[in-house]
């Protein structure tokens, strides 16, 4: 099937920031095969950072998720002004790479003539959700990593490309920020250690992400520099793996924007940090990374980079499609990784 030339695309990916930079290889392929057309990446807010200065969108349409807090009233409004302003755009074509319900609702009001997703037979075969998509595919394989699930259905429609790297570019004044921050540590190496997730049942044992903390400066004489989100939760984490370091590292305690962070994780000389965000920025701007995975399934989210090593343990909780393992502790497989394997990983590197 092929798209109808179309001259305006919105493509829709309402989730969180890694999922949004991996569909820049996406955004590139559509902007080479149409190169005169208008496209509009519409995303949830704090995640348009990843997409800004990107060569291959012309737009940027941000939903505010704060909107549904508070008033339902106010919400209803917000939802129809957003709405409008698809509507207004004359899109010919939506692609949904979100696969949720406000997708199929905004591709629906937003008239555009063909509306390419994923149809998903799990919803039943003759669910409404299908027949919104009439230019709708059933992903054959659901080992697919995500940046390959895009790629795929692009090809449904024609488009070609789509599993290139990432894409994601800093800005003058994070780069200079960086430079001041790093340059006073060279000429040794710099890593960049991004220690939690918000979703907490992704990060290792404190005790062994400090162990390998403490590896790094003393024993391989990098600088390490560990961040975090300004989470109240993830920070009083990351706090707690620092207590327990002998050295000491310096630590962005959730005051450094994503911009900040982009500029950091590409003038560092690696990555190393649990399956959060900061992991796939490492991993679009080309600095080598090692990742520990544990529930979560590294061959669909794994940092998209040829330099990276991922960490991961078998999980129940993966191979059964529901939470088997007690997720208010350390997960047994995140707890099967060892220090020296970790080590040995950050040792490709450095």
């Amino acid at each position: 099937m092929e798209l109808n030339s179309p001259q305006r695309i919105a493509v829709f990916k309402f989730r969180n920031i890694g999922d949004v930079l991996m569909m820049t290889p996406s955004l590139h392929a559509l902007r080479l095969h149409y190169p005169k057309a208008r496209i509009t990446a519409v995303v949830n807010s704090v995640t348009d950072a990843m997409l800004q200065n990107n060569p291959d969108i012309d737009e940027t349409l941000v939903y505010e998720r704060d909107a549904r807090k508070g008033n339902p009233l106010r919400w209803l409004f917000y939802e129809l002004s957003f709405a409008r302003q698809l509507r207004q755009r004359r899109f010919d074509v939506t692609i949904d790479f979100t696969g949720g319900d406000r997708t199929l609702w905004y591709a629906l009001l937003s008239g555009a003539r063909q509306r390419v997703g994923f149809r998903n037979y799990r919803w039943g075969k003759y669910n409404w959700r299908n027949f919104v998509l009439n230019c709708g595919f059933k992903q054959p394989d659901d080992s697919m990593h995500e940046v390959e699930k895009h790629a795929w259905l692009l090809r449904q429609v024609g488009v070609s490309g789509g599993d290139g790297p990432l894409c994601l570019k800093t800005d003058a004044a994070s780069d200079k920020w960086a430079r001041g921050l790093i340059e006073t540590r060279r000429p040794g190496k710099v890593v960049h250690v991004h220690p939690v997730s918000r979703w907490l049942f992704k990060c290792w044992e404190d005790a062994s992400m400090a162990a390998v903390i403490d590896w790094l400066q003393s024993e391989r004489k990098a600088s390490v520099i560990v961040s975090t989100s300004n989470n109240p939760r993830e920070r009083e984490r990351a706090q707690q793996i620092v207590a327990r370091c002998r050295t000491t590292p310096t630590v962005l305690d959730g005051n450094v924007t994503l911009e900040q962070l982009t500029a950091l994780s590409a003038q560092a000389d690696c990555f190393f940090g649990v399956d959060t965000a900061p992991m796939h920025i490492a991993a679009a701007v080309g600095t080598p990374a090692v990742a520990l995975f544990g529930p979560s399934n590294p061959a669909h989210w794994h940092p998209w980079s040829k330099n990276q090593i991922t960490l991961s343990k078998d999980c129940p909780c993966r191979t059964s499609g529901s939470q088997v393992c007690d997720w208010t502790q350390t997960r047994a497989c995140l707890a099967a990784i060892t220090v020296e394997e970790a080590q040995k990983a950050l040792g490709e590197f450095l």
